[in-house]
């Protein structure tokens, strides 16, 4: 029976051999499986701080460009409107002389100038007042109601924008306040 056992010891043993082989190779691939995953997560965690990075990078970059434009259109508007007193003066002199050719020029090639940065004039005498671009500073009595007469200042706009209105004086119907 020794003999017996002997062959029948010599038969199982390879055979727990492999089974602990086995085991042990299966649970190696557990444990490369885990690393596997543990990576995956690593580099999915590193996947999303990268796009939130760059999402932020991107926001930084669209509120830096509409500040740089804000500022842009702030320094544009704060020049033009520098010039505002100086086309007032232009506009007197040519009011005063009114065939002085020189002054009518120079008026003129500075709000041509002027209107390829976008300034435009407000229109006023002869229209309707519109309280978003005409300052009403005065009123006579007239036939049509609220038709401007006359522009005392002229207004202007900066690319379809008030940068001042016009001071004008309107007709009303039966009033007249001086």
């Amino acid at each position: 029976m020794t003999e017996t056992s002997d062959n029948m010891e010599i038969l199982i043993n390879p055979i727990q051999n492999s089974i602990k082989n086995a085991k042990r190779r299966n649970s190696m691939r557990k444990v490369s499986v885990k690393i596997e995953d543990d990576q995956i997560d690593e580099l999915k965690k590193r996947n999303n701080d990268l796009l939130r990075n760059l999402a932020d990078l991107q926001n930084y970059l669209k509120i830096s460009q509409r500040d740089f434009e804000a500022q842009k259109k702030t320094a544009g508007m704060d020049i033009l409107k520098g010039l505002l007193p100086f086309l007032d003066t232009l506009d007197a002199g040519v009011a005063s002389e009114k065939d002085n050719q020189v002054l009518i020029s120079l008026r003129d090639n500075l709000l041509n100038t002027l209107s390829k940065y976008g300034l435009k004039t407000i229109e006023a005498e002869g229209h309707k007042v519109d309280l978003k671009h005409h300052e009403v500073v005065g009123i006579v009595d007239g036939e049509e109601e609220n038709k401007i007469v006359h522009e005392i200042q002229k207004g202007y706009l900066l690319n379809n924008e008030v940068i001042r209105t016009s001071k004008v004086i309107v007709q009303k119907k039966g009033e007249k306040i001086e």
